[in-house]
């Protein structure tokens, strides 16, 4: 009884570790090659000029946040690598909840994805998966 209590365990521990692994390369810069990026992620200070991205569903499901469930391309480079994205934040243009969760079901169900104009942050330890990158939307545009 003992070793299949141990086995499932370890089952879990690896499940949740798998997700743990990033799956892409790094997609935010050092910060210290380029000023373009937020000084302090938490407050937002120190922001780069907001750059037009399509954001659609990642597919990817995780076990430990934070979780890449969408990636974000840009619009005038559409064959570059798209960028995982951990959070979508909207706060800068204050939606009510159903605007919210309609732009959300957009990103998420339109084949075409939702364009939107804004930032890339990258939170630092964000969750057991460690840092997470935020899109913080200023504008939708489409």
């Amino acid at each position: 009884m003992n070793v299949r209590r141990f086995l499932l365990c370890m089952l879990c521990l690896g499940l949740a570790a798998g997700c743990s692994k990033p799956i892409t390369p790094d997609p935010m810069p050092d910060n210290s090659k380029t000023s373009a990026q937020p000084q302090n992620p938490s407050t937002g200070e120190g922001q780069a000029q907001a750059v037009v991205y399509t954001v659609k569903n990642s597919g990817i499901r995780c076990f430990a946040p934070p979780c890449p469930t969408h990636v974000a391309t840009l619009v005038n480079n559409p064959s570059a690598e798209p960028i995982q994205i951990h959070e979508i934040d909207f706060q800068d243009m204050n939606p009510s909840e159903d605007q919210r969760e309609q732009l959300m079901r957009k990103a998420d169900e339109n084949p075409e994805g939702l364009k939107v104009e804004a930032v890339l942050e990258k939170k630092a330890n964000a969750g057991p998966a460690g840092d997470a990158t935020v899109l913080r939307v200023k504008k939708v545009l489409q």
